[in-house]
């Protein structure tokens, strides 16, 4: 078992046509392109996703490996969960593997089943970025497939292979993203499950979500707590957004009110409480975040707050609901808005 420790991002075509001239000027071990075929199993009930947890079979050059990914933690884009791996014979999953894992109360019998698959190309480099550190980075272009519907993986992930979390956060930073780039919080097999069961989740009630977060504030028991709390609302709230799609928004005008409004919330209570960030820098000492960096995402978070404002008077005016949400959606992918968010994360972690 090892944990996985990767921060994952979301890029449009036209990026990951353009990534590896980004990689350039960084030192390659290693750099290779495969194919990676995947299959994820679970019960008839689910039980590997209700327990938050992916179970897959992935075949790489007719070389087969049992995956079993446990729950973990995710914030904003960094994921760092457990990982078991078992090489196969076949393509079959083996039961009898898992029963060695500790800690892991699996239902007897375990019947499992095909639910979806992942099968994607992906470009990988192993790059040395300072003294003892090793990232993979991996740009993966593919397909879900469930039930005979289909989506899209066009993302990179960073992985940490050796160093400090602090040079995943300086290594991501340094790359010249402008835009077309977001931080994502949904693992593939996440975004499988949704498409096997052929609808996203219901949207949430994001005026109870934000009482919810200040009653955290009132509970937390430091500064970092609070910061969690609102990024974890915020990567949330951004996911929901995209996924549910124009389509969705356009259908009502207060949908568009309300959706803009948590945005207007959440970057409201940035600017007001910029000092957070001064609390949590001096409590944990990261080490790559400086008082310089802290306020440039104080600077960040009132351009937020004046983009936010133009659209809820832009929307007003027109009446444009998909105009509005297009505004919206266009903050979240540019270079400004990754930075600002690694900031952030490595504050917490």
């Amino acid at each position: 078992m090892s944990n996985e420790i990767e921060l994952k991002l979301a890029v449009t075509a036209e990026i990951a046509e353009q990534f590896s001239q980004l990689l350039s000027d960084f030192r390659l071990l290693q750099q290779a392109q495969i194919f990676l075929a995947n299959t994820y199993y679970d019960t008839a009930d689910h039980y590997f996703a209700r327990h938050k947890m992916g179970l897959r079979v992935r075949s790489e050059n007719q070389q087969f490996t049992q995956t079993l990914k446990t729950n973990g933690k995710v914030t904003g884009g960094l994921h760092v969960r457990p990982e078991y791996n078992f090489p196969l014979n076949s393509a079959e999953p083996n039961v009898t593997l898992l029963q060695d894992i500790a800690n892991l109360s699996l239902p007897e019998p375990l019947e499992l089943r095909p639910i979806f698959s992942t099968d994607f190309t992906r470009q990988w480099w192993l790059i040395e970025c300072g003294q003892h550190t090793e990232i993979e980075v991996a740009l993966d272009r593919g397909e879900i497939k469930a039930n005979g519907q289909v989506e899209p993986i066009c993302e990179i992930e960073f992985e940490l292979k050796n160093g400090a979390l602090a040079d995943l956060f300086t290594f991501v930073a340094n790359l010249s993203f402008v835009n077309g780039v977001r931080l994502s919080s949904l693992s593939k097999a996440k975004r499988g499950y949704q498409l096997a069961q052929g609808k996203c989740p219901p949207p949430r009630d994001w005026i109870d979500a934000w009482r919810d977060f200040l009653h955290t504030e009132q509970t937390a028991e430091n500064p970092a707590q609070i910061l969690t709390a609102l990024l974890g609302y915020e990567q949330q709230l951004i996911e929901e957004t995209l996924q549910l799609g124009s389509a969705f928004f356009a259908q009502t005008f207060i949908q568009t009110v309300e959706r803009i409004g948590a945005f207007f919330n959440l970057y409201h209570y940035y600017t007001d409480h910029g000092y957070l960030l001064q609390q949590v820098l001096a409590q944990q000492e990261t080490a790559y975040v400086d008082e310089s960096i802290v306020l440039e995402v104080i600077d960040a978070h009132q351009y937020l707050f004046a983009q936010i404002r133009q659209i809820i008077q832009l929307h007003s005016e027109s009446k444009d609901n998909a105009l509005a949400m297009k505004k919206l959606n266009e903050l979240f992918f540019q270079g400004q808005y990754l930075k600002r968010m690694l900031a952030l994360i490595s504050m917490v972690n």
